[in-house]
């Protein structure tokens, strides 16, 4: 065969994984963003442009790991095929040596090098910088959207804005409230029939106009005196929060270009300089990486006779987790001054690279080629004996095996169709397992990713961060286990298919409907193991791995549990606000109560007090040192007090409210917190579609399960890689109909329950018509 040829046949083989990785990984990452990028289209009124501006800026950051790990994959799995199907052997019975072998894939490996290369030099700076200044345009641009009815809005500093309801297909408010908190205990209370809002062209500055109100004006330091003032029609300007901005503060080494690095570290004094200096080669070497990738894909791949593609996915992981890991703590140990920054930057190729060697060494003793030295070495001849012993030994329990399968084989007979629903059961969970594992094996090196910097930061150990991944397992089962069941589905129906076992079955009188009922039942028992882990332990997991992750990211532990709020509607619009509430002793700190009427734009009564406790013995609030204004009165009745009982229809379990997030909660806990937000006035919508999504998730493994059923059947004579390549796009789509669907429901855009169930209605049918028109 000649070597062009050959070159060419291992070109094939390793480019199409590779590519088929590299979407993999970027899918991975990017299916933690999807709900971010629809949020960030719906809440913060960005267009579509936006969005792809984003995507672009976040790309190198991603690629720049992605791109060598899906190059190690690729020759991995590539030459692990080769081997298992023995045309390595043929190869070598033809002449062709290793070093020649190694040639072709040692090119690729300079071409993704100097794609990586690009990327830390140029692209990635550039990323960071414009994700930087496009998340400050973002967010200082408020939208109208995010005024939702009958919710408390406290995005503006010291203000709150409360809108009773919006007149459909209009921006016009009815019935507005519009709090300020001011200086030395000033306040100001502004209620309105209508309003609406505007925005300056800077985004700095929102302007609230309301129309047929009143204003009244109080200081909790002199309560006799209260202004009140009616108004047609008025302007409220409020301050956003100016910070400095981003294009005005230093930038971070990881957001210089290399022309400023190159600057910096030949005329920056000290610190700069140094730092400079080490995230030049760090950018340099992490280029280097896949060039030692190329000489480890083809060294294991080569020994794998008969690991195929699962054994390149899985050592690729390891290899690549292994590597980076070194990478990242050496690199921040060395910006850290802990070790030398050429030992810190260096030391994770360094090893890399002697481990290719030997790789390399052992392969070519496999081959023949160098044999005679490692042979009479004594470590040669000391590990060859060993390895025939073990080989021994394995063939010894291999025959015990047998003969016990043998004795605990069943006499009785087993029809063909219960064989068949056995056949595919293990082999669809041969497929399952692997898929799952490796797809957990890239959400956690990304984790990895992530935190690692923080972790080295903040001087914390890697137990903590394996405690984290621990705890963090549920979460990343809920989010993988439905994409590993629909890559399974297509492989194993579409090896079925290529390898003409679906003819045989049907032939045997076994129709497809038979078939896919076994996979289905998997899928259902999945779907309900979903459901369990869903209620009983990730929201335990959820509150344990967040408080490691602040750990680790060097923030103060946050509690789930709020004592009060300050604001709450009670009965007949009765308007708590209150700066503390004490749950075990039933007491509050400066509280205030409104008796508003919505409808006429007027404040009936205010009551204020320093301090409020419940006396159970008369089952009544104790008012102390505070004062009651009646304001139906013509005269402005003012009354204070020093104490006064109040028989107030909320009682003290109505302001203690466990405040958690709906992950956090099993479906009954978050049904009973939403209806008390629900009569509190707060918001409920986003948490009503979580609620809805509580049932209607745990079916996404058992839809595309069904729906990889038919796919696979079009394309099982393409090969397994190609319907893996289709599975990730389906995912991608279900994913990012799940997040749209999401925003939308959370928004008050779309019924919360048809938000929930949307996509599963929409790719259930789907795939219930695909299975139903295919042959059987």
């Amino acid at each position: 065969m000649p070597l062009k040829r050959i070159n060419r046949v291992i070109c094939q083989e390793v480019i199409p994984p590779s590519i088929l990785a590299l979407v993999v990984l970027t899918f991975v990452v990017f299916s933690r963003e999807f709900g971010r990028f629809t949020e960030l289209l719906i809440k913060k009124n960005a267009d579509g442009l936006t969005i792809l501006r984003v995507v672009a800026y976040l790309l190198p950051s991603i690629l720049v790991f992605t791109v060598p790990i899906a190059f190690l994959v690729g020759a991995l799995i590539g030459f692990s095929r080769l081997s298992s199907e023995s045309e390595i052997v043929a190869m070598r019975a033809g002449g062709v040596s290793l070093l020649q072998i190694l040639s072709p894939v040692v090119k690729l490996g300079g071409g993704v090098s100097l794609l990586t290369l690009v990327l830390t030099l140029f692209l990635l700076p550039q990323g960071n910088w414009s994700l930087k200044l496009l998340r400050e345009e973002i967010g200082v641009r408020p939208v109208r959207s995010q005024i939702k009815p009958r919710v408390f809005n406290e995005d503006f500093p010291g203000t709150l804005l409360y809108v009773h309801d919006v007149e459909v297909g209009s921006e016009v408010w009815r019935g507005v409230m519009l709090a300020h908190a001011k200086d030395q205990g000033r306040r100001q209370l502004i209620l309105s029939r209508t309003g609406q809002i505007a925005v300056d062209s800077e985004g700095r500055q929102v302007q609230v106009f309301l129309e047929d109100g009143a204003n009244y004006g109080f200081n909790e330091n002199e309560p006799g005196k209260y202004s009140v003032s009616t108004f047609g029609s008025l302007g409220v300007a409020v301050d956003l929060p100016r910070a400095e901005p981003v294009d005005r503060r230093p930038r971070k080494p990881a957001e210089k270009s290399l022309q400023e690095l190159l600057r910096d570290s030949s005329q920056a004094p000290g610190e700069v300089e140094f730092q400079s200096r080490v995230e030049i080669h760090r950018r340099i070497a992490l280029a280097f990486a896949p060039l030692v990738f190329a000489v480890l894909g083809v060294t294991l791949g080569i020994r794998a006779h008969r690991g195929g593609r699962g054994y390149g996915s899985i050592v690729s992981l390891v290899v690549a987790f292994t590597f980076y890991m070194l990478f990242a703590t050496g690199s921040r140990m060395a910006s850290q001054g802990a070790i030398h920054w050429i030992i810190g930057v260096w030391g994770a190729n360094l090893l890399l690279g002697l481990a290719a060697a030997g790789s390399l060494r052992f392969a070519s003793m496999a081959s023949g080629e160098g044999s005679f030295f490692w042979r009479r070495s004594r470590v040669g001849r000391t590990l060859l004996s060993l390895g025939r012993y073990v080989g021994q030994v394995g063939k010894k329990l291999h025959l015990v095996h047998r003969k016990l399968e043998r004795r605990r084989r069943p006499r009785v007979r087993i029809g063909l169709t219960r064989v068949a629903d056995f056949y595919l059961m293990r082999t669809f969970l041969i497929y399952v397992f692997p898929t799952l594992f490796i797809c957990l094996g890239l959400f956690y090196l990304f984790t990895f990713f992530e935190l690692i910097d923080d972790l080295v930061a903040n001087n914390q150990s890697y137990s903590l961060l394996a405690e984290y991944f621990l705890y963090l397992l549920p979460h990343a089962l809920m989010l993988l286990i439905p994409i590993s069941m629909l890559i399974a589905t297509l492989t194993t129906f579409g090896l079925l298919e290529k390898t003409a076992q679906l003819i045989a079955f049907k032939a045997s009188g076994i129709s497809l409907y038979r078939l896919v009922v076994p996979v289905v039942m998997v899928a259902l028992l999945v779907s309900t193991a979903t459901f369990l882990l869903q209620e009983y332990v990730l929201p335990y997991a959820n509150q344990r791995q967040d408080n490691l992750r602040n750990l680790i990211q060097g923030r103060p532990i946050q509690t789930f549990y709020q004592p009060g709020r300050n604001w709450i509607f009670g009965e007949n619009n009765r308007l708590y606000n209150y700066n503390y509430f004490d749950p075990d002793r039933n007491l509050f700190a400066e509280i205030s109560i409104y008796e508003i009427d919505i409808s006429g734009s007027k404040l009936n009564r205010h009551i204020y007090a320093y301090r409020s406790s419940w006396d159970r013995e008369r089952q009544a609030w104790s008012f102390r040192q505070g004062w009651i204004r009646d304001l139906t009165d013509e005269q402005g009745g003012f009354t204070p007090f020093e104490e006064t009982l109040l028989d107030l229809p909320e009682k003290p379990d109505y302001f203690v409210h466990e405040v958690k997030e709906s992950s956090k909660m099993t479906y009954m806990e978050l049904s009973q917190y939403l209806n008390d937000l629900q009569e509190a006035g707060l918001e409920v919508d986003h948490l009503r579609t979580d609620l809805h999504t509580k049932i209607a998730f745990p079916f996404v493994s058992l839809i595309m399960t069904i729906l990889g059923v038919p796919f696979a059947l079009s394309i099982g004579r393409k090969g397994a890689l190609y319907g893996i390549a289709v599975g990730v796009f389906l995912g991608i789509f279900y994913w990012g109909a799940f997040g749209v669907f999401g925003v939308l429901g959370t928004n008050g855009l779309l019924a919360p329950l048809l938000a929930a169930w949307g996509p599963n209605l929409v790719f259930g049918s789907s795939s219930l018509v695909l299975l139903l028109s295919a042959r059987t």
